[in-house]
């Protein structure tokens, strides 16, 4: 390792930038290997730390919400009760919804055959 990269590790330590730090060495092999150029090898780093920083608030968000049980739409057994719409539910999962700008209500009892049904819909993309 040479005295640049140990410099360049420090600032990125100091910036608070692990994203990039966690990628650098993979990044680095990249650029030498002619496979980015500056602009790309800068971009691909920032893009690096965007995608960790989205996942770390992701994950905090998934924990303050508490939920009992995280399953994802592909692993939820819709099976266990013949009243959940399953296709209405992956059509929400899409997020079609979200991306044309629509509101969506959910409403309907808490329990369906004794069975608990907790929906939440989290999108990692802002909407303004």
């Amino acid at each position: 390792m040479s005295v640049m990269d140990t410099a360049l590790r420090e600032s990125l330590k100091s910036l608070r930038l692990s994203g990039m730090l966690e990628t650098l060495d993979a990044r680095l092999a990249q650029a030498h290997g002619g496979e980015l150029g500056h602009l790309d090898f800068l971009q691909v780093l920032c893009q690096d730390e965007i995608t960790r920083r989205e996942t770390v608030a992701f994950q905090r968000r998934l924990q303050r919400a508490k939920f009992e049980q995280q399953v994802t739409l592909e692993e939820f057994d819709f099976t266990a009760s013949s009243k959940l719409p399953a296709a209405q539910i992956r059509d929400l999962g899409a997020l079609r919804w979200l991306h044309a700008g629509e509101s969506v209500i959910l409403f309907g009892p808490d329990v369906i055959n004794g069975f608990s049904c907790e929906f939440g819909v989290l999108a990692r993309q802002n909407v303004d």
